[in-house]
């Protein structure tokens, strides 16, 4: 038996309104919602990672938009019929209006903004390796990417430090593909992050293009913090003085740097070379 749905036929609709809103921050802080676009995003959001040691930011879904005309496969109504919240349902045109998207698949899901402050808690008792922290990241495609990397690189554990972009930008979520919610993934304070695994027996690596050491010349088999910055600035001078160690990437050619999110696999797939010898 399917859910009950509220049909939208107008553009007019508060809701329409309401909900395409929600790609603004300033909208996402007031309404303390954020919304999640696609089919397997939304999947991963209600299924999280029950194997993940350190607990994933929960997702409580309060809302869902559909639009059959947009459906792309044959999964969506199982997918909606297992979510409990009223769900709206659009035509074609009111739906390509609320998305984020330029093809849209049919399906955004509007919920509570979590807290993403660290779980100290939870990670306390966790023996995860590696983890990486972010310092200043300013464009949310990046931070995703950047997600999607650190889950297919084994990483335990993200933190985002003096984020300057809202960790719940539908860009974070899209680019991401949905991994935000099977990683862990919070914002803490840079000092606290640092002295805290300091005292946990991780080594701290801050990866910059001023760097001493050669990224692949160093044990990384051991407890490993990996530190990078923005994309505009790197990483801040105290992030470079609380490390243990500064590395770099070797460059050659006129450009001085690499993009963050190809930095960060470069260096967390040695890891994992190091780690499976």
């Amino acid at each position: 038996m399917k859910p009950q749905r509220n049909y939208i036929t107008s553009f007019s609709n508060p809701k329409v309104k309401w909900v395409a809103g929600l790609k603004e921050k300033r909208n996402r802080d007031e309404e303390k919602k954020f919304f999640i676009e696609g089919y397997r995003e939304i999947k991963k959001a209600i299924t999280g990672n029950p194997n993940s040691p350190i607990p994933c930011l929960p997702v409580n879904i309060t809302s869902l938009f559909i639009s059959p005309e947009c459906f792309l496969g044959d999964n969506e109504e199982s997918l909606i019929a297992s979510i409990r919240c009223p769900i709206f349902e659009l035509p074609r045109k009111i739906f390509e209006k609320i998305s984020y998207r330029d093809r849209p698949d049919g399906l955004i899901a509007v919920a509570e903004t979590p807290s993403a402050m660290v779980p100290w808690n939870s990670i306390q008792t966790s023996e995860t390796n590696p983890i990486l922290i972010i310092e200043g990241v300013e464009k949310p495609g990046n931070l995703g990417t950047i997600l999607r990397t650190a889950e297919g690189a084994g990483v335990g554990l993200v933190i985002v430090t003096d984020p300057r972009i809202d960790l719940f930008n539908p860009n974070v979520v899209r680019a991401s593909t949905g991994t935000i919610f099977t990683l862990p993934v919070y914002i803490g304070d840079l000092t606290e992050v640092l002295t805290e695994f300091k005292k946990q027996g991780y080594k701290q690596y801050a990866v910059t293009p001023e760097g001493k050491t050669l990224y692949t010349s160093v044990n990384l088999k051991e407890k490993s913090v990996f530190l990078f910055g923005s994309e505009q600035y790197g990483l801040s001078p105290l992030a470079k003085e609380l490390a243990d160690t500064t590395l770099y990437l070797p460059m050659f050619g006129e450009a001085d740097s690499l993009n963050l999110a190809m930095s960060c696999g470069i260096v967390l797939y040695e890891s994992i070379r190091q780690r499976s010898k």
